[in-house]
């Protein structure tokens, strides 16, 4: 189970079957999550920090993962990408299939709904909750000290705080102490400089996206 499957499971509220990440943070924080899993599996290379990050392709062959593979046809070579465009993009459509894999495993199971009776929409119940446990359980442990981030955990906890989710998966009493260590490991050396810099790449783009959202949503109300 790569970057992205273990976010999209662990970001799912087995209370509710709703998503812990905001409708303008998911599409951006789920192609982050497909970019570190192309980086770490050697198709996807990022190099320079901040706004002088580029992604480039170096490998094109199939990995045998539906979503992977399609956030992967989503990349153009021999072309430098920025990240804060090229996340969101790759994170269209890629979300979908992920929830499809989860549901075939029997992580997940959809439910549809309507919000207010009227607006059709589809949750997930959680099947394999010993799963998502041992994902919070990892990553609370990482949060609170008790163990080191690793190749997996620490690009799951950067996006997770660029989706600004921590707080909805940490428990009230270490909320604030999980919030400060997430931004900490974020920013931190617990991966090579590729991993480090796709989940800066995501923040950056999850930033871009709200911001945008804010705008959309002011200039809107400005003209009603």
């Amino acid at each position: 189970m790569g970057v992205a499957a273990d976010l999209t499971l662990i970001s799912i509220d087995p209370a509710t079957g709703k998503s812990l990440l905001g409708s303008t943070e998911s599409e951006p924080v789920t192609g982050g999550a497909a970019l570190v899993d192309l980086v770490l599996a050697e198709r996807c290379d990022v190099a320079g920090e901040g706004r002088k990050a580029r992604v480039r392709l170096v490998g094109d062959a199939p990995l045998g993962d539906a979503a992977l593979d399609r956030a992967l046809s989503r990349i153009k070579p021999d072309r430098d990408h920025k990240p804060a465009s090229l996340v969101p993009r790759i994170g269209k459509g890629t979300r979908a299939l992920v929830f499809e894999q989860l549901v075939a495993e029997g992580a997940l199971a959809p439910r549809r709904e309507r919000v207010l009776g009227l607006v059709p929409v589809v949750r997930y119940d959680v099947v394999d909750s010993a799963r998502r446990d041992a994902l919070v359980a990892r990553v609370m442990g990482v949060l609170l000290g008790d163990a080191e981030p690793d190749d997996t955990t620490g690009p799951l906890i950067g996006l997770l705080w660029a989706g600004n989710a921590i707080k909805r998966i940490a428990p009230r009493p270490e909320r604030s102490a999980a919030v400060k260590r997430a931004k900490v490991i974020a920013k931190g050396e617990w991966a090579g400089t590729a991993g480090k810099a796709a989940v800066a790449a995501t923040h950056a783009a999850v930033t871009a996206a709200v911001t945008a959202a804010v705008i959309a949503s002011s200039v809107g109300a400005g003209g009603a």
